[in-house]
């Protein structure tokens, strides 16, 4: 385990899209009964990423010139998925536009990811040493752990 307390944050970072993608393909196996659970799970993993990226990585991506060009269109994006998330979650997994919804949302993550892994990540490597980016990618768990309760009680409103 004392390896995860050092990974850096652009490693943690991009587990969790790897996880994230996994429960998008849960989602498109699952059955009607699966269907609601899974979401929750992604819905989970969405808010906790996006809001641990929010308080930890944008701000320092903040303190450099090369980087700071990224975030506004990071947090538009990560703002599409929080709507499509709550537009899902008030739907029921038999409603016609459940599934389509996931869909987009699925659509909005990848380009996220994408961008995010392609652009942010190596020119953000760039700026930061190594040891910037393990004390970030601790902050990043610590958070993290921090927001889980209060994602959870989110859910269930």
């Amino acid at each position: 385990m004392a390896k995860s307390q050092t990974q850096n944050i652009l490693s943690l970072i991009e587990a969790e899209h790897r996880q994230v993608e996994k429960l998008f393909a849960e989602v498109e196996k699952a059955d009607a009964n699966q269907l609601y659970e899974c979401f929750n799970e992604i819905y989970k993993a969405l808010t906790l990423h996006a809001r641990s990226e929010e308080l930890v990585f944008y701000p320092a991506m903040q303190e450099y010139e090369e980087t700071k060009q990224y975030i506004e269109e990071a947090e538009a994006e990560h703002e599409e998925a929080k709507i499509l998330l709550e537009e899902i979650k008030s739907l029921k997994p038999t409603d016609s536009e459940f599934k389509t919804k996931i869909k987009e949302l699925k659509k909005a993550v990848q380009h996220h990811v994408e961008e995010e892994e392609s652009e942010i990540f190596k020119t953000i490597s760039e700026c930061m040493s190594d040891q910037q980016l393990a004390d970030l990618g601790k902050e990043f768990q610590t958070t993290k752990g921090k927001l889980e309760e209060e994602v959870k009680a989110a859910m269930t409103t």
